[in-house]
């Protein structure tokens, strides 16, 4: 297996990299310009396989110049300080306020193992730390220029404080990491996904009005593949975060995180065929637990009167 020609670009690739064995949830792109990047770097357990599929593709390892991180999330980052070994002249370009956890992912494991579980954070896997001179700091407004293509960072937090959404301006394409939920392509489910410990609803509509207002052409999700309806897939988006927020503030407490989960479940996925009802529900739990990490939160900061 290797990288596939976008249809909406002939130098972007999309390789499916089978995450935590489900076919079609794990995206790695690349952008085969003068410069070559790739835009994500899955889990620890993923890189051995992006490395095959960067060889079967017709390129050495040492090709590739830039490996960009939406966020630092083991699911995006955890391959990046392995693939390193082999890609010697690669820089790792992450959201500035990530990058420290990069160079020492030792805080970064504790929580994603609390948040997680330990079952769940397994299946993620774990991070190698990266040398300070192999990390670009990225923010708002940074662009990286590959030769046709040049990439636009834009500082995208809801998700999480280190979100990035990616702006390729020669294809009008959006990265979008996790800032606008996930996409199971083929059954057509839009779905929520709001991990503790940070998640912040606010933030995130933010985020989903301004990438509307960015009018990309598609949006290239991490999780997984391009959506050629934008407008479509933010409006259901912005719709589906505060429906979600609102039945796990009015429900877990009275009807367990169980029958939410059910609930859940049929708001977003009855269509579902492709894509097994067990692992639909894991990504479901994640949000039902972030969601309520949310709304503790948002209770201890309201004012006392």
């Amino acid at each position: 297996m290797t990288f596939a020609r976008l249809p909406i670009e002939e130098e972007t690739y999309l390789f499916d990299v089978r995450m935590f064995g489900q076919e079609g949830f794990g995206a790695i792109y690349l952008i085969a310009d003068d410069r070559k990047a790739i835009i994500e770097t899955g889990t620890s357990w993923d890189a051995a396989r992006i490395l095959e599929a960067v060889r079967a593709f017709g390129l050495r390892p040492g090709d590739i110049d830039a490996l960009v991180v939406s966020h630092i999330h083991l699911d995006h980052a955890g391959g990046a300080g392995f693939l390193l070994e082999e890609m010697s002249r690669a820089r790792v370009y992450v959201h500035e306020r990530g990058l420290k956890h990069l160079a020492d992912p030792t805080r970064l494991l504790a929580s994603a193992r609390e948040a997680l579980g330990p079952e769940e954070s397994q299946a993620f896997g774990t991070m190698r730390p990266i040398p300070a001179d192999r990390l670009v700091a990225v923010k708002e407004g940074d662009r990286l220029e590959l030769g046709k293509h040049v990439l636009r960072f834009l500082d995208s937090p809801g998700h999480a404080p280190h979100e990035l959404t990616i702006l390729d301006e020669r294809t009008r394409c959006m990265y979008t990491g996790d800032a606008a939920g996930l996409y199971f392509p083929g059954d057509e489910i839009l779905m929520p996904i709001a991990p503790a410990p940070a998640f912040d609803l606010g933030q995130n509509l933010e985020t989903l009005q301004r990438i509307l207002a960015l009018e990309p052409k598609a949006l290239l999700f991490s999780h997984y593949g391009p959506h050629a309806n934008p407008k479509e897939a933010i409006d259901a988006m912005m719709i589906a975060y505060p429906a979600w927020a609102r039945v796990v503030k009015d429900s877990l407490a009275s009807r367990g995180p169980d029958r939410v989960l059910r609930q859940l479940y049929d708001m977003s996925c009855r269509a579902a065929k492709r894509y097994p009802r067990e692992f639909l529900e894991r990504r479901i739990r994640t949000s039902i637990t972030g969601l309520a990490a949310y709304h503790e939160r948002m209770e201890h900061a309201a004012p006392v009167r």
